[in-house]
């Protein structure tokens, strides 16, 4: 047969409406902002910045990718910046610790962003928060934390180191007292200065960010808020779900504890075209298979358990179907003492 220049362009134009979404989407000579909402040297940004050297290389073009801090309101500034202004081209991307995730639902402020309209791409990890104290503290266990007051640092009003604390003195009847205002690292900071006896956080943030705290003996975790029986080293603390007892009390606690699962999850603005969205979650998950990206993960104890993004709008989606007498019990349970 013989092939005309007419028919070569049509068989042309036929390949490329066959190509896959994401094979059109590309990011060549373009620089990708991605918005941490958490402050430099804490784990979500430590996470992120090892995480971007692999993934600018599995995105079509392989972008620059620029991180910028926003740790204000414990995330929530970042996470409204992204909603709100992000660009819907590709070159606009947020990660977000879980306090943010947590308070659309469970917090008493009103949030410029709606968790469901964000396009999810993936998340690194699953929680593995703990409650701990600096080894000079006289808090020892449990039952010293119910009976004097427990200062700890917090990253702000809406994070999870200000919500866990609440919610277990709620539950168990501690005397944790979160103190807000600090960033990921100024929060271990004051750890150490004594300038509050500890903190509620990841172990994965603090072997990323602290290691020595672990290899030297120099925190004394309470007990678990999320499952660490496959730690190496606390895989034995008492844990709360454990300790709880009643079943509203166990309601409360797995709702608040939903979004333990999808630890540092990535999004794109709303309304980003559907192309751009299949480009970054191949990219994503392209990026959890690197055998070299995971080698230098696991040098730096960085715990990875990665969801897809079809998963965490999964959790995401179930969080916003938890019947509402459980969600008013949480959303009193984590007010801040004073607040409206």
């Amino acid at each position: 047969m013989k092939i005309t220049r007419s028919l070569l362009l049509g068989l042309t134009a036929a390949a490329a409406m066959t190509l896959p979404a994401h094979a059109q989407f590309n990011l060549q000579g373009k620089t990708v902002q991605v918005t941490v909402a958490g402050g430099v040297g804490g784990g979500v940004d430590l996470y992120t910045r090892l995480l971007l050297q692999f993934m600018s290389q599995h995105l079509p073009g392989k972008p620059t990718m620029v991180v910028q801090n926003m740790p204000g309101g414990g995330g929530l500034q970042g996470v409204q910046n992204v909603y709100n202004l992000g660009a819907k081209d590709g070159t606009s991307l947020g990660v977000t610790p879980a306090g943010p995730i947590k308070e659309p639902l469970m917090g008493n402020s009103k949030v410029n962003y709606d968790l469901r309209k964000f396009n999810w791409v993936g998340s690194l990890t699953a929680e593995d928060t703990v409650c701990l104290v600096w080894h000079t503290s006289s808090v020892k266990t449990i039952d010293d934390a119910k009976a004097r007051e427990v200062p700890l640092s917090a990253t702000g009003a809406a994070s999870n180191s200000t919500l866990g604390p609440l919610l277990i003195n709620n539950l168990l009847g501690t005397k944790f007292k979160p103190i807000s205002g600090y960033d990921g690292g100024t929060s271990m900071l004051a750890v150490e200065r004594g300038e509050v006896d500890g903190r509620c956080t990841t172990l994965s943030s603090v072997r990323t960010a602290q290691p020595n705290w672990i290899e030297n003996k120099l925190i004394r975790v309470l007990f678990a808020v999320s499952n660490v029986e496959d730690d190496p080293d606390y895989s034995k603390v008492p844990q709360v779900r454990d300790l709880l007892k009643s079943d509203a009390d166990r309601a409360a606690f797995q709702f608040f504890g939903a979004p333990d699962e999808i630890q540092d999850p990535f999004m794109l603005p709303p309304d980003t075209p559907a192309e751009v969205v299949a480009g970054y979650r191949k990219a994503f998950d392209d990026t959890m298979k690197d055998p070299v990206y995971r080698a230098e993960a696991a040098k730096r104890s960085q715990r990875l358990v990665p969801l897809s993004g079809q998963k965490v709008a999964e959790v995401i989606d179930r969080m916003y179907a938890t019947p509402p007498d459980i969600i008013e019990r949480v959303k009193k349970a984590t007010a801040i003492p004073g607040s409206k």
